[in-house]
């Protein structure tokens, strides 16, 4: 099976309103008010990669970024930085970890065919449409069905900021790849 993507499968940058949070690191944080929240996080530059005379990187090479914030005030931001879920419920406690947006395509196997385009052999699962879930949900499904049918799956999953594809095994130990016996 071809799997193809429409280019409404996933939208992107139709966000209007931020809220803004401060962390226990004195750090603001912003996400935006949709389903897909976990997507769309940013944080405030370091203090110290905003003063005169710093040499290293910064978030969006130290541009200012405007966030709409549902306050109906507009929040500039110097060099922050684009982060995940996991980073803003620790500093602050917002728990946005179950709000991603993804697609899923779980297969036995998969080739590439003469157009370059993967070709998902024997699909176990797919997708109807994107879900709201963990980042995570496509590797968790495809690790729990690999260890139940002792094989290795193929596994596609989109988000909004990009796409992977690869297998997940048996023996595999968490979301990363690892493997039990430390093999990537």
């Amino acid at each position: 099976m071809d799997i193809t993507l429409n280019e409404n499968c996933i939208s992107t940058r139709r966000i209007i309103l931020y809220k803004k949070a401060t962390g226990k690191s004195g750090r603001t944080w912003v996400y935006p008010l949709i389903a897909n929240a976990g997507d769309d996080i940013h944080v405030s530059a370091d203090p110290v990669e905003n003063k005169p005379g710093y040499i290293g990187f910064r978030g969006y090479g130290g541009s200012t970024l405007k966030f709409n914030i549902d306050d109906g005030s507009v929040l500039e931001l110097k060099g922050p930085w684009h982060s995940n879920a996991d980073a803003l419920y620790d500093d602050t406690g917002v728990d946005l970890r179950d709000a991603h947006l993804t697609f899923v395509v779980i297969a036995k196997d998969r080739k590439w065919n003469e157009n370059s385009m993967c070709v998902f052999l024997d699909v176990l699962y797919k997708d109807d449409v994107p879900q709201i879930g963990s980042f995570d949900r496509g590797t968790l499904l495809a690790m729990k069905m690999s260890k139940e049918l002792g094989i290795p799956l193929a596994l596609f999953t989109e988000s909004t900021g990009g796409s992977s594809n690869g297998f997940v095994y048996p023996d595999q130990i968490d979301v990363h790849g690892k493997r039990r016996n430390n093999d990537y």
